[in-house]
């Protein structure tokens, strides 16, 4: 489930049609990148009461655009945009209070729930999803699941992708809403079809266990697939179990081995385990104790308590030289995919 909000400040550059010929050519500098014109031309239409250009003159003040923030000038022109009914800037300010700027203004959750909530007002979907999330978290308001989940159902059926998943976890969890699993799985079927990689994944989850649906491997695969494709490692690794013993399809180890290294290198513990088994068992490769003490050594690193006592049993059967080979290998694997995004489920410090 989401438990934050990104600190987004759009500098719209085209969205409005300009009201005069100075706030036409502000933007037009704007995006040519000459952004001291730009303030200068929406400073002037700023004060001559044009709301849009005290939302840009904000925008701009607050990014970095011009070699520093002015981070006070830019929240007084929002405000000032925002009190006349500008939505984006309600929206903007409201993401200004939530994470705070800086040293000038600090985090204020009930600020930013009133932002929001003038925004949302107006119709503004993002500030309806956040208002959402600060309910669930009881951030700036009072939590009420419940609430939470009502602004949650409203915006899963004009297709929020995001609030369909919350909407779903709320379902699986039964918080504010009465627990149905059913119901969990059509909005996360839903998001999935909005093309949400990890409601692919989870959508697959489900099928395989027969959770909220009935049990079917061959979607559940189908699914998979859909969010390996995009990089999900976990669906990567299942993919890779699928194949390595045969279910719902015959057992296809080179698939196996290749969905695994593909996982593996997404720093799936799962995965380098099992190409460990596969090394040290010839199982669609052929045997090559070294390599399996590699893959072990690697997803022992990563805190796979079975990978220790598998590397212990092949080193064992191996000579101290070749040891010494298998964890030079390892730590050269280590060094060369470590920049790839993962993270440790052990906190410990290890080597290789």
């Amino acid at each position: 489930m989401m438990k934050s909000i990104f600190f987004l400040i759009l500098f719209v550059l085209n969205l409005f049609t300009p009201v005069v010929a100075d706030f036409e050519s502000a933007t037009k500098a704007a995006a040519l990148g000459d952004y001291e014109t730009a303030e200068k031309e929406w400073q002037v239409e700023a004060f001559k009461g044009n709301v849009d250009a005290m939302f840009n003159l904000g925008a701009l003040l607050l990014s970095d655009s011009l070699g520093k923030q002015d981070i006070k000038s830019g929240i007084r022109w929002l405000q000032k945009a925002a009190d006349n009914g500008h939505e984006e800037a309600s929206y903007a300010l409201g993401m200004v209070f939530y994470n705070g700027a800086g040293d000038i203004t600090k985090r204020d959750y009930e600020r930013s729930f009133k932002a929001f909530e003038v925004a949302a007002k107006n119709g503004n979907l993002a500030s309806q999803f956040n208002m959402a999330i600060m309910q669930l978290n009881g951030q700036g308001t009072s939590q009420n699941f419940s609430l939470a989940a009502k602004s949650f159902e409203k915006l899963a059926l004009q297709n929020h992708v995001l609030a369909q998943v919350n909407l779903a976890q709320l379902y699986l969890s039964g918080r504010g809403v009465e627990q149905n699993t059913s119901k969990a799985f059509q909005w996360t079927r839903k998001a999935a079809e909005l093309e949400h990689t990890p409601s692919q994944f989870n959508v697959a989850r489900m099928y395989f266990d027969g959770e909220g649906i009935d049990l079917n491997h061959k979607i559940a695969r189908y699914w998979f697939n859909k969010a390996a494709g995009k990089g999900s490692v976990e669906a990567q690794f299942m993919l890779g179990f699928i194949n390595y013993i045969g279910l719902g399809e015959a057992q296809n180890l080179v698939e196996a081995y290749k969905f695994f290294e593909k996982a593996a290198k997404g720093w799936s513990r799962n995965a380098q385990f099992y190409l460990g088994k596969m090394y040290m068992n010839a199982e669609g490769v052929e045997q090559n104790l070294i390599e399996a003490y590699k893959w072990f050594d690697l997803a022992a690193s990563s805190g796979h308590e079975d990978a220790h006592l598998y590397r212990s049993a092949v080193a064992g059967t191996i000579s101290f030289e070749n040891i010494a080979i298998a964890k030079s290998n390892a730590q050269s694997w280590f060094d060369e995919n470590h920049a790839i995004p993962h993270s440790h489920p052990n906190k410990k410090f290890h080597n290789h």
